[in-house]
């Protein structure tokens, strides 16, 4: 009965769309065009060079070689420093990699969802510089990648998984790059699909219900990150507006929450972990912040 009434629910909500988006369809199409440009200028050009790369250099043994040479945890180290250069949400992407050429084990994989929830450091740097100023969005750059690294030192497994040969390492980079061109274009799609859905739902909204200043922000943020972030130069207080763009960074909007599930489905991940790194992330990053932010 509980799933029915989900099912009628959503049902319901999407006619409701359907009808509004038919209604304001000029609304609607220019918005599209707005956010694809936004995404094609700013959003694609890292995500889809990393996620190709990611997937050459596992094809190509890099792991093996971290573990053979520099006796580091390979699969580790390669999803943390490869998330914090490309960005949301490619921590799952690298992730659900390793997990499916059987790298890693299900109890790593889980591990490194909770916390491999870097933003892209250009996107900050460029973007929250246009909302603040330099300083703060370095500021808030160094508090979200702490923050994530202190949540991967609390959840550090106490029993170090014994490494996995990648038994599916190519010697043919053709075939290896068309692969992995082909893996980036379909987790583009459903981050750019995803996030154009969520983004028409903000646009009908504010079309439609007249909110506070702050409620207005707030609602963005949680639909769509890029939406909530831009609309925080309505806050004018500096420190709330900072704040709030940690929040939205730290929690994701559920547009992120939506690829992640859609990146790690059919596979033993368990979102609920995600979820878990989410809240904590902004626990630890709110002080943090405050911190650097009074003695910087």
């Amino acid at each position: 009965m509980k799933k029915t009434y989900q099912r009628l629910t959503i049902i319901i909500f999407l006619l409701v769309l359907l009808t509004l988006y038919t209604i304001n369809s000029s609304l609607i199409i220019k918005s599209i065009l707005e956010y694809t440009k936004l995404f094609i200028t700013r959003l694609f050009p890292t995500n889809f060079i990393f996620f190709v790369l990611s997937t050459i250099l596992i094809d190509q043994g890099l792991i093996e070689l971290i573990n053979n040479k520099l006796k580091l945890d390979g699969s580790v180290f390669y999803v943390t420093i490869m998330s914090i250069l490309s960005g949301i949400p490619s921590g799952s992407k690298y992730t659900k990699d390793l997990l499916e050429k059987g790298i890693i084990e299900e109890k790593t994989a889980n591990y490194l969802l909770s916390f491999t929830h870097f933003p892209n450091p250009m996107f900050v740097l460029s973007t929250v510089t246009t909302l603040i100023n330099s300083k703060i969005a370095l500021k808030i750059l160094i508090t979200l990648i702490l923050s994530n690294l202190i949540i991967a030192f609390i959840f550090k497994p106490k029993k170090k998984e014994v490494y996995k040969t990648n038994s599916s390492i190519s010697n043919d980079f053709s075939s290896s790059l068309a692969k992995a061109i082909l893996d980036a274009i379909k987790v583009i799609i459903i981050i750019y699909g995803t996030s154009v859905f969520f983004y028409l739902i903000t646009v009908i909204i504010n079309k439609y219900l007249t909110l506070t200043v702050f409620s207005h922000v707030i609602l963005n943020g949680v639909f769509d990150l890029t939406k909530g972030l831009f609309s925080t130069i309505l806050i004018s207080n500096e420190l709330l507006r900072s704040l709030l763009i940690i929040i939205f960074f730290a929690f994701g909007s559920l547009s992120i929450h939506i690829q992640i599930k859609s990146i790690i489905s059919n596979t033993s991940l368990k979102y609920k972990k995600f979820i878990l790194g989410r809240i904590l992330q902004i626990m630890i990053s709110i002080p943090l912040f405050l911190l650097l932010y009074t003695i910087c």
